[in-house]
């Protein structure tokens, strides 16, 4: 029997506090800590209403090291660490939808499982949204080095480009980036054969 606590799903939004992150070009500014905030608080809905067991790593608008977010999810024993974020870049014309994992030779298990979970939450997203993928790729940051489980980070489109924010301010569209991810894990999971105690099919909280 898998120990209660492998079952955990941690859900980091990213940024928060003092940290804004990234921020749109045109006014009224969107922060992202506060996109992340609100699409985590919506994935975390949706898992939970699949019957699975969550935590966030932040609920409100304050500030966690990158350090803090790692130690949170590896003091859990989390079976899964899913970081929520949203891009930026000098190019307004930079759009799309990117998840990153992280590569490393020492933990070939963590780094086959962490790509095989960031392929299925991306394939899944754009399904919900109709985006553009920017495809999976290999990044080192702190958040998924440091974790000790699988992990990704999901950017879930541009602030930076004018349209993009514009339809990720949409509350509806945001609703369909956090069903994207939380289908993603679900199917991840699934595969795995770590199925939740309640109805699978069961849906999702609005």
């Amino acid at each position: 029997m898998i120990p209660e606590d492998t079952r955990l799903i941690v859900i980091d939004p990213g940024h928060g506090g003092k940290d804004q992150g990234a921020q749109s070009k045109i006014y009224p500014k969107c922060l992202e800590k506060n996109m992340a905030l609100s699409t985590a608080k919506m994935v975390e809905s949706f898992l939970r209403s699949y019957g699975y067991k969550t935590v966030m790593t932040r609920t409100d608008d304050s500030y966690l090291t990158l350090k803090e977010r790692a130690k949170f999810a590896n003091d859990k024993i989390a079976k899964l660490f899913v970081s929520v974020h949203f891009n930026a870049a000098e190019n307004r014309k930079a759009h799309g939808i990117e998840v990153y994992y992280f590569n490393s030779e020492p933990e070939k298990k963590k780094t086959e499982s962490s790509k095989k979970l960031a392929a299925l939450v991306l394939d899944n997203v754009i399904v919900t949204t109709k985006g553009k993928s920017r495809g999976i790729k290999h990044g080192n940051f702190a958040v998924i080095r440091e974790t000790k489980m699988p992990g990704i980070i999901v950017e879930g489109g541009f602030i930076t480009n004018d349209d993009e924010v514009e339809k990720i301010k949409d509350a509806a569209y945001m609703k369909k980036i956090a069903l994207g991810i939380a289908q993603g894990i679900r199917k991840y999971l699934q595969a795995e054969g770590d199925c939740p105690r309640r109805d699978s099919n069961a849906r999702p909280v609005a």
